[in-house]
């Protein structure tokens, strides 16, 4: 069986349905005020977003479950004859339902923990955007949250690839998002993360996985190699090489590396095809690796390219990859 990508979904700050905008940042605070930071969000009263608040379970889900159901609908809406009890979703985080969690545990810790919300810890769940994104869309088949940095869309991706090999679905929604908020800026600068220069974001990317018979215009997924984990800068060296090694040395790689990652990806791709990146994409974490995954597939097909290895740096514990083919 060949895993073909069938359709895809796109929110981000370059815009909901493509990429194409160019990013328009402005500089935020972090919560503690000790720094500023470039940051593009997505337009949270886009038509296409609010359109879902008329769902009544909507009424307090946080931006992320918008941008989730949005993507979601984008890619289902292009194959509009797909059986929904069949199909199945895996949804990948970083930081997941931020905004009603700092919400949340800043009243427990101004007010008292009695006095924590039982209307907003629902929303504080990973879960619970997969919830509202099932339920708003009529999704029957399997659900799975994943959670870790970029790098867990990889092993997003490997699940939805064993749903549709061992039938547990004929198709297979895979969904990156995540929503902003001030507080991560501080946590993002402590932990050594961003870069000064880098525009954080959010937002969601999706792609509709399933069995393809072939055709010029179809990409499947040849190879996943995930599970390369590291504890420092060095072992992220390690970690990378051994998984790129996975792979046909002359394969092109797309570049996708950020902050302190560039360095990793400047080291272990030497003598290698290594193809930059020609659009200018914010970090929003696992938003993001599903719109280097689009742009990768976009690329293959203006450029003709027999297959292509996408690399996702997770820029706290592991890195996986992904190679395309057509």
């Amino acid at each position: 069986m060949k895993i073909g990508v069938l359709s895809s979904g796109i929110v981000s700050p370059h815009g909901i349905g493509s990429l194409g905008t160019a990013l328009s940042p402005e500089m935020v605070s972090t919560a503690e005020g000790a720094h500023t930071h470039p940051v593009a969000l997505v337009d949270r009263n886009a038509p296409e977003l609010l359109k879902w608040s008329k769902e009544p379970r909507m009424r307090r889900a946080s931006p992320i479950s918008y941008y989730m159901i949005e993507a979601a609908h984008q890619a289902l809406s292009a194959i509009p004859s797909l059986d929904l009890s069949r199909v199945g979703i895996v949804a990948t985080f970083f930081l997941g339902c931020l905004m009603y969690s700092v919400k949340f545990y800043r009243q427990i810790y101004n007010e008292g923990r009695r006095f924590g919300s039982p209307v907003l810890f629902p929303e504080t769940v990973f879960n619970s955007p997969v919830s509202h994104v099932v339920s708003v869309l009529g999704i029957g088949g399997p659900v799975y949250s994943q959670i870790g940095d970029k790098s867990s869309w990889v092993t997003g991706l490997r699940t939805a690839e064993s749903w549709l090999r061992n039938g547990s679905a004929d198709h297979v929604i895979v969904l990156g998002a995540e929503e902003f908020d001030p507080i991560a800026l501080d946590a993002f600068y402590s932990a050594g993360l961003i870069t000064k220069e880098m525009v954080t974001g959010d937002g969601a990317g999706a792609v509709l996985l399933g069995a393809s018979g072939g055709g010029d215009e179809v990409i499947f997924i040849d190879k996943i190699a995930d599970g390369y984990g590291f504890a420092d800068k060095l072992g992220a060296v390690n970690a990378a090489t051994s998984c790129l090694n996975q792979f046909p040395g002359e394969t092109p790689i797309l570049s996708t590396a950020t902050s302190w990652t560039r360095t990793v990806e400047q080291k272990i791709t030497e003598g290698r095809s290594l193809i930059p990146m020609d659009h200018l994409l914010c970090e929003a974490f696992t938003a993001r690796t599903g719109w280097d995954t689009l742009l990768g597939i976009q690329l293959m097909r203006e450029r003709k390219l027999d297959g292509i290895i996408i690399p996702y740096w997770g820029l706290s514990q592991q890195i996986g990859a992904a190679q395309f083919t057509r």
